[in-house]
């Protein structure tokens, strides 16, 4: 469950039955995985299992309160567990008990009127009401059959009776009793839970770090992935680097990533990548700054070896798109794209540009590229 987003929900006044049930058993579950996280092991880990516990109090307060699967609206009712509130069974059970007596009549009146059809319907505009087919409705017309005549549609006409008001008004008024009982206690509850809100956040800053650090783990030692080394200098030297999301497509029609190396370094510091069209360059370019991505964010990296220099910036000019609403053709993005690039960039900056030029003639397209590789050289 989202504990960050039901908090949310309750703290911004739209929160639900649903949502004090998803806190309960999104931090009953953080509280279980706490337990396990305990004792000997990471820092990460260490510092994240005390934030995963701590809320037994209002865990068993939701437990006794609510049932386990609660509604999304309130005015569904039904959401507040039986023996947490005796009143609260009481209205109840006299809800129950009148729908039973309702049932006891609609039986009755139809061995009195001799229609086997006859039934009590409710609905949001008559409430309870007796209904029998067209055909069979003459009897109950009569001035002195008991029935006040309410409706009569194409097919069925509907009635009422004394018997049947008096019980259904106790089942109503039950049922709104009830509801507002409910209603309380879900004011209350939701208060409880917002009077720990900041140790809930904190629950859930700590199972989005565990989420993100268990997935990459899961995903390094699935793709045999490397730990990357950091170094100061300018550096980024790749060995059988692989885009996982390209490798795990090949992979399933049964065909193998082709690992390639990228070594750039102070001395070497620009790669120009030229090869056949569906040649793997647009690939090769985005799984290194993937991998910059992924080094920097503390990840193992889809390659053999990696040892990188921090970059301070990543930019990215791949891909052809226009902006027609702005009066921008795909030439002109690109080159809006690339200048922004390169008054942006610094000596740190990790730069990939893809086909540069090629959205005008072919002599054109050359001089910008050339210009473009002897600015990013030079700078």
């Amino acid at each position: 469950p989202d504990i960050a987003r039901a908090i949310g929900r309750l703290a911004a006044g739209r929160g639900s039955p649903r949502d004090l049930g998803q806190l309960r058993d999104g931090l009953d579950g953080a509280w279980a995985l706490g337990e396990r996280l305990g004792g000997d092991g990471p820092a990460l880990l260490a510092e994240i299992a005390p934030r995963l516990r701590g809320h037994g109090a209002l865990i068993d307060l939701l437990r006794r309160a609510l049932v386990p699967s609660p509604p999304i609206e309130a005015s569904d009712g039904g959401y507040i567990a039986a023996g947490y509130d005796l009143a609260l069974d009481d209205l109840r059970d006299a809800g129950a008990g009148g729908r039973k007596a309702i049932a006891a009549l609609e039986a009755e009146m139809r061995a009195q009127t001799g229609t086997p059809t006859l039934k009590v319907r409710h609905n949001n505009v008559l409430g309870y009401h007796v209904e029998v087919p067209a055909r069979a409705a003459d009897a109950l017309m009569k001035p002195d059959s008991g029935f006040t005549h309410r409706q009569t549609l194409a097919g069925v006409v509907r009635f009422n009776t004394p018997a049947l008001h008096e019980v259904a008004q106790k089942v109503s008024q039950a049922g709104a009793h009830a509801l507002a009982a409910e209603a309380a206690h879900l004011e209350d509850l939701t208060a409880q839970a917002l009077a720990s809100r900041e140790a809930i956040a904190a629950t859930a800053d700590a199972l989005a770090r565990l989420d993100v650090a268990a997935a990459l783990a899961e995903r390094a030692a699935e793709g045999g992935w490397a730990r990357p080394k950091l170094v100061e200098h300018p550096c980024f030297d790749i060995e059988g680097g692989r885009h996982p999301v390209v490798e795990a497509a090949v992979a399933k029609s049964g065909e193998r990533f082709v690992a390639n190396d990228c070594r750039l370094s102070e001395r070497s510091r620009l790669w120009l990548v030229t090869g056949p069209n569906m040649g793997g360059k647009s690939t090769f370019l985005r799984q290194n700054a993937l991998i910059a991505v992924l080094a920097q964010a503390g990840s193992y990296v889809p390659a053999a070896s990696a040892t990188l220099g921090l970059v301070d910036r990543l930019f990215s000019r791949v891909g052809a798109s226009d902006n027609l609403a702005r009066g921008r053709s795909t030439f002109m993005v690109e080159m809006v794209e690339t200048a922004a690039i390169l008054a942006q960039a610094t000596p740190s900056s990790f730069v990939i540009l893809d086909e540069v030029g090629r959205g005008t003639s072919t002599y054109d397209g050359l001089a910008i590229a050339w210009a473009v590789v002897e600015a990013i050289h030079e700078d």
